[in-house]
């Protein structure tokens, strides 16, 4: 049997953590450069406002929500304070993101014993009475129906999905057993969205077929689940019908690419678009050292506000892992990307095809008094991020993207100054 544990609205519920003041309030937790909502409280939910909302569209749901930056040094306390706890309920713990965990409850000492929904339940208490933040739990056969069911009954909810479970056809959907709750019931009453992995594309496909539910996607003829999903579909199905495909992973695999995103105010300047992708290129540089790795490729990319892409690719000559090396196509990506007055709300950068990092290397008419200066220099910037903090030493093109703040966005000291009623009602002007 697996958990899943997913901190509820996780950096909406931080902010109001730290400042209690919001806890009651619709509340938009934003993303770096405030044009994105990466999480809403339940209040604002109930208005119609989802994750990955453009603020200006969530502000058409929710006109008197709180829109504040989210806190990330704060998430990521919040974060280890509660792997922490889920350290001492069992040895295997595979942390899926910065607010989702997958524990192995087979290897909790005297599992048989355990009263799954009891002891979900009281991991609840425990990270609520330590942290100040709830959690969603899901227990079942396989990760995938674990995280499944710990997104079923949002938030505090807790389902234990259990083959043991009386499985009762006749019953409505969804009828829960002492607590628990059997496979078939539960794919029943999941549409076929719901399944991670399944997207908008991938929806019309099972829409075609027929399959409008994860019960009938689990129970699905193996070769067309072969045709749409590829191999992959194939464990997919088997995870659905209660068998375990997918071991929790205590140390995962060095990640195959690492990119970033900033979403920002509806723009058209360059020079403003670039220093936010040299910010991203400190990054997501600083992230590969960290892993010894070097990569193969890069993306650039740019969105507008109707969701339309440009973006180019380039294949490196040679592994690279430092600054130096990757901003001459990283300039080259970003000027075939770019398009004069093209109206820009984000721009993203990726670096793919990572390996290992190799020993230094030189090409037949490079300067190698020059390459060994560039790491040397790196490995500088390295120590510095490392001991001050990545914004401790910034490119001179990216100062831009550290000036004003967005109309309609408050700080937390602001919030801590005046009532929410105040900050609701006052005019929204930008501030320096």
């Amino acid at each position: 049997m697996f958990a899943h544990i997913d901190v509820d609205s996780f950096f909406a519920s931080v902010l109001q953590r730290k400042n209690p003041k919001l806890r009651g309030q619709p509340l938009l937790a934003l993303g770096m450069g405030g044009g994105c909502v990466i999480a809403a409280s339940y209040e604002a939910k109930a208005f119609g406002v989802k994750t990955g909302m453009p603020l200006q569209e969530a502000r058409l749901f929710c006109p008197d929500a709180i829109a504040i930056p989210s806190d990330f040094s704060e998430a990521l306390i919040a974060s280890r304070e509660i792997e922490s706890i889920l350290a001492d309920e069992g040895p295997f713990i595979e942390q899926a993101s910065v607010d989702e965990w997958y524990l192995d409850v087979d290897a909790i000492p005297r599992a048989r014993e355990i009263d799954l929904p009891t002891w979900a339940q009281n991991l609840q208490n425990s990270v609520l009475r330590k942290t100040a933040l709830t959690i969603s739990i899901g227990v079942a056969p396989s990760k995938l129906l674990a995280k499944m069911a710990a997104e079923y009954r949002k938030p505090a909810g807790v389902t234990v999905i259990d083959d043991h479970a009386h499985d009762r056809r006749d019953a409505p959907a969804a009828r829960l057993c002492h607590g628990r709750m059997c496979i078939s019931d539960f794919l029943r009453d999941r549409p076929a969205a719901a399944i991670p992995g399944v997207g908008h594309r991938r929806v019309r496909k099972t829409d075609a077929h027929g399959w409008k539910t994860a019960y009938d996607v689990a129970h699905a003829d193996g070769e067309a689940i072969l045709r749409i999903f590829g191999r992959p579909g194939l464990e997919l199905q088997a995870e659905l019908r209660g068998q375990s495909v997918w071991a929790v992973e205590t140390e995962p695999e060095p990640p195959k690419s690492i990119s970033r995103c900033r979403s920002f105010r509806n723009t058209t300047d360059r020079s403003l678009m670039f220093s936010h992708l040299l910010d991203h290129l400190t990054y997501t540089t600083l992230k590969m050292r960290r892993h010894s790795l070097a990569c193969t490729m890069i993306g650039v990319w740019l969105r507008d506000q109707e969701y339309g892409h440009r973006g180019w690719n380039a294949k490196l000559p040679l592994p690279a892992w430092n600054q130096d090396q990757l901003l001459p196509f990283v300039r080259y990506c970003f000027n075939r990307s770019y398009k004069q007055g093209f109206r820009s709300t984000q721009i993203g950068l990726a670096l793919c095809g990572l390996r290992p990092q190799p020993s230094l290397q030189y090409s037949l008419f490079e300067r190698t008094k020059k390459t060994e200066a560039a790491e040397q220099t790196q490995q500088a910037l390295d120590s510095v991020h490392a001991r001050y903090g990545r914004d401790a030493l910034l490119r001179g093109s990216a100062l831009p993207t550290r000036s004003g703040r967005r109309k309609n966005v408050y700080s937390l000291e602001d919030v801590a100054k005046r009532p929410w009623e105040d900050l609701r009602r006052a005019p929204r002007t930008p501030r320096a």
